[in-house]
């Protein structure tokens, strides 16, 4: 959403899990949702699974807004200890006590010790090298199922004829799950001719 200048807004944006206390509660914000949400993905960077919902967890929706309005998340000790102060600050409920919502907005959190090595000068520039390379060639999912909830294709599905055909273009670095996502968006973004 966009917040205009000087302004709050209202409403409930986001995905399951990521959504601060504060969009739950249909309260005014303005930037704190982006802070949390920057704790939630550092926390799920590092330990593997989102701050208030376990890996591959069949939790309802209800009570994941729930763990994220009362429940504290744990910390293992995959943490550092300024990795485990960063999430603790950003995952705070109250938006007025959290990191980066205290007046300073992003030099506040670049001032976090986690980030201390970070030259953000140069980084902006795109003067540092990274310190990981995705492989471009590679497909960063485990299966479909954790790309669902972002894919709009709906009511397609590839029959035996299908896979015979579409297995003959397999290059074994992406997985077969993640191929046929990518043949359904095309099948229903560029129908053949016949099917107009």
């Amino acid at each position: 959403m966009e917040v205009p200048e000087g302004e709050t807004i209202r409403g409930r944006v986001g995905t399951v899990g990521y959504m601060a206390p504060e969009v739950i509660n249909n309260e005014a914000y303005t930037y704190s949702p982006d802070w949390w949400g920057l704790g939630c993905l550092l926390y799920e960077m590092i330990q593997g699974h989102s701050p208030f919902r376990k890996f591959k967890e069949k939790a309802k929706r209800e009570e994941v807004e729930r763990r994220v309005k009362e429940d504290t998340e744990l910390y293992s000790q995959r943490f550092s200890e300024d990795a485990e102060s960063i999430c603790r600050m950003l995952l705070t409920k109250d938006p007025k006590q959290r990191l980066g919502c205290q007046g300073d907005g992003a030099a506040g959190v670049r001032k976090h010790p986690l980030f201390k090595n970070i030259n953000f000068k140069r980084l902006e520039v795109h003067m540092l090298e990274p310190p990981f390379c995705p492989d471009p060639r590679a497909v960063y999912c485990k299966d479909i199922m954790d790309i669902e909830q972002f894919s709009m294709v709906r009511g397609i599905y590839l029959d035996a004829a299908d896979t015979a055909f579409y297995s003959q273009f397999v290059t074994g670095s992406v997985s077969i799950p993640w191929q046929n996502e990518v043949l359904l968006v095309s099948v229903r973004r560029y129908p053949s001719e016949g099917d107009g």
